[in-house]
């Protein structure tokens, strides 16, 4: 430990430079004239994508709107705010969805402000998965009825969980004979019970049809040996030409965060 005076400048250079958060500081026109270029989300930008620039010109898709309206906020108030969770994709990697807690700290020595953002993906997913699963438990099974156990698990996993969600099932035998157990052929037709979806979204099997699904794919996969898949595609896999109007190709768009 040394008595010597410390080096601000210095300690300021450190710690934007070693900073595992990505640090921000801003004027009082909002632009950025200082950040920490090894923070995830940046760190693949050039510099003079950043610098002199206002963070809606480079995330524009990271919760901008919510952005713009804090630093606003703390502008005008000159009051600090805390931990506000922002959703989006990233600006260097826009098919990845980051989630970040966002804290914005006005200057005292003048207009502007430091912003302090935490990459908080991960975590924030685990905590998302267990509440779909605690609303899943909560309000999947409690009837016996099996349109609204269907409905209210598709409303459970959408938007939260997944951005559509199905449910198809065996048509009732008309003469009452039990349903097969075990792995079903691919020939046995499923009726479309429920399904959630954004409404931009138009779904292949309206509610009430039944029909095979197309083969091969993962749906006929799953149904012939009974195991879960966890299935990441790109639209120009084989598979999806067997029956692309059966086929969610919407969902090719979308990536895993």
């Amino acid at each position: 430990m040394t008595d010597g005076p410390v080096d601000d400048a210095a300690v300021l250079d450190a710690l934007f430079a070693g900073s595992p958060q990505g640090l921000f500081l801003l004027d009082g026109d909002r632009k950025v004239t200082r950040y920490n270029p090894s923070a995830r989300g940046v760190r693949a930008l050039p510099a003079q994508a950043v610098l002199g620039h206002y963070v809606e010109d480079f995330a524009p898709d990271l919760g901008t709107h919510e952005i713009g309206r804090l630093i606003d906020e703390v502008l005008t108030t000159g009051e600090p705010l805390r931990d506000r969770l922002v959703r989006g994709r990233s600006p260097s990697e826009p098919n990845r969805t980051l989630a970040v807690r966002v804290s914005l700290f006005p200057l005292r020595s003048g207009p502007g402000l430091v912003g302090v953002v935490e990459d908080v993906t991960e975590r924030q997913a685990a905590a998302d998965r267990l509440a779909v699963l605690s609303t899943v438990h909560r309000t999947v099974g409690a009837t016996l009825d099996v349109q609204a156990t269907a409905d209210a698990l598709v409303a459970a996993l959408v938007p939260a969980f997944t951005d559509a969600a199905a449910v198809d099932l065996l048509d009732d035998d008309p003469a009452g004979a039990a349903p097969p157990s075990g792995p079903l052929p691919t020939s046995v037709p499923l009726r479309r019970v429920a399904f959630a979806a954004p409404s931009t979204v138009q779904p292949s099997r309206k509610a009430g049809d039944s029909r095979p699904f197309p083969f091969p794919t993962p749906y006929t996969q799953a149904l012939s040996d009974s195991q879960a898949r966890l299935v990441q595609f790109t639209p120009d896999d084989p598979w999806l030409a067997t029956d692309r109007t059966a086929s969610p190709r919407w969902w090719a768009r979308r990536s895993t965060p």
